[in-house]
């Protein structure tokens, strides 16, 4: 447990206390069950030790927009735990058979109160989710499936690199973009054939970042 980056750094001698005032439960989900719904109050610190889930949205339409893969181990929404109108604003769905930790809020709370290891790693956490969101709504603001590929592959292989592996498959990709697959493989292909990347399979390599960059502006 002592593994998860969220508990990262309590010392030793501290850990058994720290464990002993978690009020907590643990339970296993199979791939496709939902664990949480739209909606739902979020009365617990989900911690997904094992495994890995999905977060959508869900529009007027019907249409699901992923919003993020998650993979053990990571908290699920722990932003949403102590807001006012603490509901989840996503479905979390198993993509992969999961084993996740539910610490109920008020336990969290003492816990952040008497170990500040705990409170500094909660609170880089938090704000790394909402940077994270950040870029999500910097990729939704793209308005067609070529720029928001492009911006996603800038985004990945940053200032100092050129190559890249995809870690989601085309699928996962096109329901990250809010598109569908077939149309994320033409895009795809269109970039090979303009020499602006190269793919192998998962492998992506940019040729021509100025190009790409100048679609974006």
């Amino acid at each position: 447990m002592f593994s998860i980056p969220l508990f990262s750094g309590i010392q030793a001698d501290k850990q058994g206390p720290f464990l002993a005032g978690l009020d907590y439960s643990v339970s296993s989900f199979k791939k496709g069950e939902i664990v949480v719904r739209a909606g739902d109050l979020c009365k617990h610190l989900y911690l997904l030790l094992s495994g890995k889930v999905k977060t959508e949205m869900i529009d007027r339409s019907g249409a699901a927009l992923r919003i993020e893969t998650i993979a053990a181990s990571r908290p699920i929404a722990s932003a949403f735990v102590f807001g006012e109108n603490n509901r989840f604003p996503v479905n979390v769905t198993v993509l992969e058979d999961s084993v996740i930790m539910m610490v109920t809020r008020d336990s969290v709370m003492l816990s952040l109160l008497n170990n500040e290891v705990f409170l500094k790693n909660f609170l880089q956490f938090s704000a790394s989710c909402m940077l994270c969101l950040t870029d999500k709504l910097r990729l939704l603001s793209c308005k067609t499936i070529r720029t928001r590929l492009i911006f996603y592959l800038l985004e990945r292989v940053g200032n100092n690199s050129s190559d890249l592996i995809l870690e989601e498959t085309q699928q996962e990709l096109a329901d990250h973009f809010g598109v569908t697959r077939p149309a994320l493989a033409k895009v795809l292909y269109e970039l090979v054939e303009e020499g602006l990347i190269m793919q192998d399979r998962r492998q992506i390599r940019i040729l021509d970042k100025q190009a790409l960059r100048r679609e974006i502006l």
